[in-house]
């Protein structure tokens, strides 16, 4: 199985079956072999309900046959079923059996890498990465001091993901290495194709094609020696964004279309829709506006496919989330019903004592209960954000992207009225790419992922950087440590971007500088942030105060917080934004 070899691996199970008839004294080992292998063959060939249904079934005979079990495997089989449960996105109980299979090595005093790691999954598709890290390391450990190289192999490309998620691309690169070295070690062929995608990717990002090609040439030639099609689709994708990065577009139109087969074999409409709005995009870069449109109807089709999908899989969460409730609240009246004859029969009796015992514990579950009911509303409304942004990406987004790719094909192709319907059709395309801007403004804005203060900079220096240096404008951005990993709410870092846009936007069109600087820094419990550019300035009693400047005074006040702006003709422009972390 690790080397890919499924068919020969079925075989080989198939011959266990036999063994059961022939051995019936070791009839429950066997069939919990039975029934773990075939569940770690569908695990390996992606069908994540077998993988479950098999672990289940496996851990079942060890639990009506203790005795006939040694600690191994009465620790893997949870564990196994953790791993299942996580692939189904049902973290609640893939944390469930992971901590269970935790406990039973500490009672049998045998430590497995493969625990930790369950539990450093789960916490990082929660976004804990800080308290995922610490398991990762320590299954690494474990995997170095039994000198379990696939163990290690598939640990560091995980610490190689979760480094990847926190935008430390270089720490990710080393880990995704290492792992791939392990990998290879042990011949974990699987293995070796998502780490060389990794590297691929992360390469791709540093825009080191070369490197980049190398790696996902080696995993597209692996994937398809193990008949791997989740991997290869992974593959496929990855070089095709890296050919139209490096504007290869006849090879990136030829890896999309190899994606897109594969959706429509699979019918997969969320791989229909990547596929069909990918070469739409592609497309549109080519000039070839005709086929952008007929590929973003075609991922439009996909796309409503999948919402109808997600609407009754959406229905199911809220009847079953509507149950729960009206469960909690029948047991919370009914436990206050409990409480409140505990009181008054401890009122009868005159004793104090389980009074004060009584209140305290009342104290305790509601604090409890309030924290637990945070974090519920909290979870969820990181599930509607991300909803939401996702909905308005999917659906704005690709009607926006209809509208500019339907009046740039205008403006390229049409003949007759030419004076007159040019200035009404480069306003619509104008409108269009400037409604798409602030949509994605919007989009990073509710998205929970970019709740922390080091995702803004981030987007601020992305802005910032293309538009100053396109002018010669050399850009310098420092930000105190602490404030990179400051958790801000989602209208507190709408307001301080849009400021900063607005900052340099004007400083772009109309200072003249040569260089400007954005220093932002954290003073007992308030954040500061200055812009200053060398430009030419301005007399703040003689300028006319635009929308631009309005706007920035306004969203100031929206914080909670002071803008000052400080300029004389001649001698530059500085603005300083001050406002409470807590606003």
């Amino acid at each position: 199985m690790i080397r890919g070899e499924y068919n020969r691996a079925d075989s080989l199970i198939n011959i266990l079956y036999k063994l059961k008839q022939e051995q019936p004294a070791k009839n429950a080992l066997i069939t919990y072999c039975i029934l773990f292998l075939k569940g770690t063959l569908a695990y390996h060939k992606s069908d994540k309900a077998a993988t479950l249904a098999y672990y289940l079934k496996a851990e079942k005979v060890i639990e009506q046959n203790p005795t006939k079990f040694d600690p191994t495997f009465k620790i893997a089989a949870p564990g196994n079923v953790a791993a299942a449960y996580r692939r189904l996105d049902k973290l609640d109980m893939s944390m469930k059996y992971s901590l269970k299979a935790i406990k039973l090595q500490e009672k049998y005093h045998q430590e497995s890498a493969s625990e930790y790691q369950s539990i450093g999954n789960i916490l990082s598709s929660y976004r804990q990465y800080d308290r995922a890290l610490p398991y990762y390391q320590h299954a690494l450990q474990i995997g170095q001091r039994d000198k379990d190289v696939k163990s290690m192999a598939i640990t560091e490309n995980l610490m190689g993901n979760l480094y990847d998620n926190i935008n430390q691309a270089d720490t990710a690169i080393i880990y995704y290495r290492r792992g791939l070295l392990h990998a290879e070690q042990c011949d974990y062929a699987l293995l070796q194709t998502d780490l060389l995608v990794n590297l691929g990717r992360m390469l791709i990002n540093n825009k080191n094609y070369t490197q980049a090609e190398i790696y996902l040439k080696r995993g597209e030639k692996l994937s398809r020696e193990l008949e791997a099609p989740i991997a290869l689709r992974i593959n496929l994708h990855n070089q095709a964004e890296m050919y139209r990065e490096m504007q290869k577009f006849d090879l990136a139109e030829k890896y999309y279309l190899e994606g897109l087969a594969m959706a429509q074999k699979s019918n997969d409409f969320d791989e229909l829709y990547k596929s069909n709005q990918a070469l739409a995009e592609l497309y549109s870069n080519m000039g070839k506006f005709e086929k952008s449109v007929q590929f973003m109807e075609e991922a439009a089709k996909a796309k409503d496919s999948t919402f109808h999908l997600q609407l009754a899989e959406t229905s199911q969460q809220l009847l079953a989330q509507y149950e729960s409730e009206k469960r909690q609240q029948e047991i919370a009246l009914l436990n206050e019903k409990n409480r409140s004859q505990s009181l008054e029969l401890a009122v009868q009796r005159r004793n104090v004592f389980l009074l004060i015992a009584g209140l305290l514990l009342t104290g305790i579950a509601v604090i409890v209960g309030y924290r637990r009911y945070r974090l519920h509303k909290r979870l969820e409304m990181e599930r509607i954000r991300n909803r939401i942004a996702a909905d308005f990406h999917d659906e704005l987004g690709a009607n926006l992207s209809s509208i500019a790719l339907y009046s740039d094909l205008l403006l390229n192709n049409h003949n007759a009225e030419k004076e007159r319907t040019l200035p009404i059709l480069t306003n619509i395309s104008q409108q269009a790419h400037t409604s798409i801007s602030s949509i994605n403004d919007l989009i990073w804005t509710i998205k929970p992922d970019n709740d922390a203060l080091g995702h803004t900079f981030v987007r601020m220096k992305e802005f910032a950087y293309p538009l100053l240096e396109s002018r010669n404008i050399v850009f310098v951005f420092v930000a105190d440590d602490p404030l990179v990993k400051a958790q801000l709410d989602m209208n507190i870092r709408k307001f301080l971007y849009l400021i900063f846009k607005e900052a340099i936007n004007n400083i772009a069109k109309y200072a003249q500088a040569t260089s400007v600087t954005v220093q932002l820094r954290e003073s007992k419990g308030w954040i500061h942030m200055e812009i200053a550019d060398d430009g030419i300035g301005f007399d703040q009693v003689k300028v006319k105060r635009g929308n631009g400047l309005n706007n920035m005074q306004t969203r100031a006040h929206e914080l909670g917080g002071k803008l000052t702006i400080d300029s004389q003709v001649g001698q530059g422009t500085k603005i300083t934004l001050s406002f409470k972390i807590s606003a």
